[in-house]
């Protein structure tokens, strides 16, 4: 705690003048005592995200950690019902003096926060439902030895060692969940960095059923990345429906006018099919599921390495690594558990298959569904798994350890709606992201294969926006480039020069 004692030495400092304009180019002149979070970068991120929700009309907005205040003040102009909290009691006195000064009504600070064994949390959440939870977390890199810290700054470091506690954004969801203080659709935003905690703060959402989408990010001067992100519990007003057995998941989807977000899984399904009209077969400890989603004009291939994506993401939360998708040093990590992604459907383990991903649509009338199906290999104990299926795997082979089919459906549940599920004021994951992770996620097995059409051996040399496949053979010639889609006949051989 000796940070902790360095309160003493900061208390008796004057105040500092700050001066901070928001987006609405609104000017701000602060005096902020030194042991209270100023306005800076992470603010100005988090007052930007804000904007993206447009003007609102008495939503409930919870700011957690509120520092000065400024950034409940800037919601509280776009419309939120406002409450912020802070720890720390020179914040809250803060808060409260600046939105006087700027007479700002009708806007509530209140002492207390996310702390494991405070009681005023609890009587925070009271104040609830809440639309929105803002939370500027304190993730910092241990301190200099010259620098001063304030109580919200030292309580960030105990987050970092990952004590019994967890972290703080992990006890920010559990107490969310129990003590019901979220709306319907509501939603979180967390300012974090790509860096300690911050990279695995997606994963370990994912792993506690959240859906998670970066919506913001700003990179600072000294290469350091600021991100917002935004988690919520995905498609809470759709349904699961579980079948015993069933001849296809996404021959029932199919057949039926079910929600975006519906998900229909089977115990065992006796007539699973791949692409090209293979079959899928479904074995003891395997896993099916199929979603209706949104088809927002993207090509199948599209939809496919979207799903792809979800999956590998699955894979890592599940076994507490940083998801893939966040960015390419975390993929290049990834890729070394020979785990990735072959072209246009496929989730392989070395050249074992492990899943395999069918998206499909029908029209009715002037309305088209789409659902997208997954089966997973996920547990294998039964000792003839290979003799049935010899060129699969499954996960608990992989890793040594068994998995339960509920856990594994609440992650990837949560992994498929941060693909596709529709949020307002959230813009979906940029096509160009999804094509460079597809790519990333494929360079092993290109690489390593060749593809094989009418008995011409290609190399993989791009990836184009519509998901389509860009070959050219050994020789390499100019302009010698063949575009193939889904619809190519394509078998893949071992790359006998690698």
């Amino acid at each position: 705690m000796e940070y902790s004692e360095n309160e003493i030495k900061r208390a008796i400092l004057k105040p500092k003048s700050h001066v901070w304009t928001c987006p609405l180019n609104n000017k701000y002149e602060l005096r902020i005592p030194n042991t209270v979070y100023p306005p800076r970068e992470d603010t100005n991120l988090l007052a930007e995200t804000l904007m993206t929700f447009g003007k609102v009309n008495g939503n409930k907005l919870l700011e957690i950690g509120c520092g000065s205040g400024v950034i409940s003040i800037f919601a509280k102009t776009c419309g939120w019902d406002v409450i912020g909290c802070d720890i720390n009691p020179l914040a809250i006195a803060t808060s409260r003096g600046i939105s006087d000064k700027y007479n700002i009504k009708n806007i509530e600070f209140i002492e207390g926060g996310i702390e494991p064994t405070s009681e005023q949390t609890y009587n925070l959440f009271e104040k609830g439902p809440f639309d929105l939870i803002v939370w500027n977390l304190p993730y910092l890199e241990k301190p200099k030895e010259h620098e001063l810290l304030g109580p919200l700054e030292d309580a960030s470091l105990a987050d970092i060692g990952e004590g019994k506690n967890g972290k703080l954004h992990e006890l920010l969801i559990k107490k969310i969940e129990k003590e019901k203080c979220l709306k319907k659709e509501g939603k979180i935003i967390l300012i974090h960095n790509d860096q300690g905690a911050g990279r695995k703060l997606t994963s370990d959402c994912r792993k506690l059923g959240w859906a998670s989408r970066t919506i913001n990010n700003k990179i600072l001067q000294d290469g350091e990345k600021l991100i917002a992100t935004c988690i919520w519990k995905p498609w809470e007003l759709s349904k699961k429906i579980k079948l015993e057995e069933i001849d296809s998941t996404n021959s029932y989807s199919l057949s039926k006018k079910l929600p975006n977000g519906t998900l229909v899984v089977a115990k065992k399904q006796t007539k699973g099919r791949g692409q090209r009209k293979n079959e899928w077969i479904h074995h003891q400890g395997g896993w099916c599921g199929t979603w209706t989603i949104p088809l927002n004009d993207l090509s199948p291939s599209i939809i496919q390495a979207k799903a792809g994506l979800a999956v590998l993401d699955s894979i890592a939360a599940i076994n507490s690594l940083e998801l893939p998708t966040f960015d390419s040093i975390s993929m290049a990590k990834f890729s070394i558990k020979d785990i990735f992604l072959k072209w246009p459907n496929d989730i392989l383990h070395k050249n074992k298959k492990l899943a395999g991903i069918l998206s499909e649509a029908k029209t009715q009338g002037n309305e088209t569904i789409c659902i997208v199906g997954i089966g997973f290999n996920l547990n294998g104990k039964q000792t003839n798994f290979e003799q049935i299926i010899p060129n699969a795997t499954t996960l608990e082979k992989i890793t040594g350890n068994y998995f339960e089919n509920e856990e594994w459906e609440k992650i990837l549940h949560a992994s498929i709606a941060s693909k596709f599920e529709m949020k307002k004021g959230m813009k979906m994951t940029e096509k160009s992201k999804t094509l460079t992770d597809w790519w990333l996620s494929m360079e092993q097995f290109n690489k390593n294969n060749i593809a094989i059409i009418n008995s011409i051996e290609y190399n993989v040399c791009s990836l184009k926006e519509d998901g389509s496949l860009g070959l050219i053979t050994n020789e390499r010639k100019v302009n010698s480039e063949i575009i193939c889609d889904e619809n190519y006949d394509i078998s893949w051989d071992l790359n006998s020069f690698n």
